[in-house]
Order: C-alpha cells, then sequence, then structure tokens
C-alpha cells in the first residue's frame, strides 16, 4: 500500500460514510422480496464486516499521517 496523503484520508473518510446507504438497501430489501431471517443475517455480517475492514484502514491511513506529521 503507497503511503498515504490527506486526500486519500479524505476519501476513505467519504468511503465509510456509505454505511448510511447500505444499511438503507438492506433495510428495502424486505419491500422487493421475501427474504429469510439467515439472509439478512448474512446480509448483515457481511456489511459489519465489510465496514470493520474500511474503517480498519481509515486508522492506519490516520496513524500514518499523525507520524508522518501531514496532519
Amino acid at each position: 500500500m503507497q503511503k498515504p496523503n490527506r486526500f486519500d484520508f479524505e476519501q476513505q473518510m467519504m468511503n465509510c460514510w456509505s454505511v448510511v446507504d447500505d444499511i438503507k438497501t438492506i433495510y428495502y430489501l424486505q419491500d422487493l422480496r421475501d427474504t429469510t431471517e439467515d439472509e439478512m443475517q448474512n446480509l448483515l455480517l457481511g456489511l459489519f464486516t465489510l465496514y470493520q475492514v474500511k474503517f480498519e484502514v481509515l486508522q492506519k491511513m490516520f496513524e500514518d499521517l499523525v507520524h508522518s506529521k501531514q496532519l
């Protein structure tokens, strides 16, 4: 992974905000088709895992930028 800059950090922060839209998509899935409890749990577990990684990347970028005194 290349050394992040402030703009990469800002972009990653914005990527993390898309969690709201993703939750809304899952919420309205019931209106589109019948989903089982297992399907919903799998969707939410996948979403949880995805955003855990996104926030880990954001935290690492923050630490790298602070360490290099760019923030």
